[in-house]
């Protein structure tokens, strides 16, 4: 499953990611009844306060335990549709539009209209876009 969250934990002392950990569990026992339990592979994606989870159960277990790897200020870009939802300098790549993560956060509604990408999918707009203003 993928989450992805904004949050104000800080994240300079690594322990707190088991903080960030918690907050999903518990949202997700809230929400759509699903109890972590297992071992659990993590991948978390990090770029200023906002956070992805990927997360795989891999194995049964009598509690629960996390395989953490953790990819701290990771590049992510926004991908849109229309070219006139955002002014300034975007990439064209594949019919989309994207923008830089930082640029978007002044947008309020940009992450109910859009989507983040983030590990090879960045490489590859960086490299195969073009600049439009």
């Amino acid at each position: 499953m993928v989450i992805q969250m904004i949050s104000c934990v800080d994240i300079k002392d690594r322990s707190n990611l088991g903080v960030l950990l918690r907050e999903i569990a518990s949202y997700l026992k809230k929400k759509y009844h699903y109890f972590l339990d297992g071992l659990y592979d993590v991948e978390i994606y990090q770029y200023m306060n906002y956070f992805i989870f990927e997360i795989e159960k891999v194995g049964e277990y009598s509690s629960i335990d996390f395989d953490i790897t953790f990819h701290p200020n990771h590049q992510m870009l926004v991908e849109f549709y229309d070219e006139d939802y955002i002014q300034g300098k975007k990439y064209f790549y594949d019919g989309k539009y994207y923008i830089d993560f930082k640029l978007a956060s002044l947008y309020f509604d940009c992450f109910e209209f859009c989507k983040v990408i983030y590990k090879e999918d960045v490489e590859t707009v960086l490299k195969n876009a073009i600049v439009v203003f």
